[in-house]
């Protein structure tokens, strides 16, 4: 049984919580970078092997990183790259990477309460430069209904 959490929905972030038969199995986060790729993921695979023309074509890079406590298997992490590139707007202009992370006390560091230092040690562990406004807690529930 696969159950999905979305627990932050933000202009350019969502991050989810994915479940595998009861078990936490990965933190996903999807970051919208609202730029080209960068000369790091250039040096990536598959990217390396491509010409800097068709690189250049793409104006919009979707991130998203697999968060876990532990190597993910095999099938996991296929499923979970899968499901989660079929999410994001994929197009002729548009692609998305996905790195996979592995940090060992990873629930000792989420609490709880969700808020946004949660967050934002998430994707300061992924390498992410995305910064976290302060989000009042009155607007809260207008994030939920977007």
């Amino acid at each position: 049984m696969i159950s999905i959490d979305r627990k932050l929905r933000l202009r350019d972030l969502e991050v989810f919580r994915f479940f595998q038969d009861n078990k936490m199995l990965a933190y996903v986060i999807i970051e919208d970078t609202r730029g080209p790729f960068t000369e790091e993921d250039k040096k990536l695979e598959p990217l390396c092997f491509l010409d800097d023309e068709d690189i250049n074509e793409i104006v919009n890079v979707f991130r998203i990183y697999l968060l876990s406590d532990e190597p993910l298997e095999k099938e996991d992490s296929v499923m979970l790259r899968q499901f989660f590139g079929e999410l994001v707007n994929n197009s002729s202009v548009t692609n998305y990477i996905t790195q996979e992370f592995i940090k060992k006390d990873l629930y000792e560091h989420v609490d709880d309460s969700w808020d946004v230092k949660t967050y934002q040690r998430m994707l300061d562990i992924v390498g992410s430069k995305y910064k976290i406004q302060s989000i009042d807690e009155k607007n809260w529930l207008n994030l939920s209904q977007e």
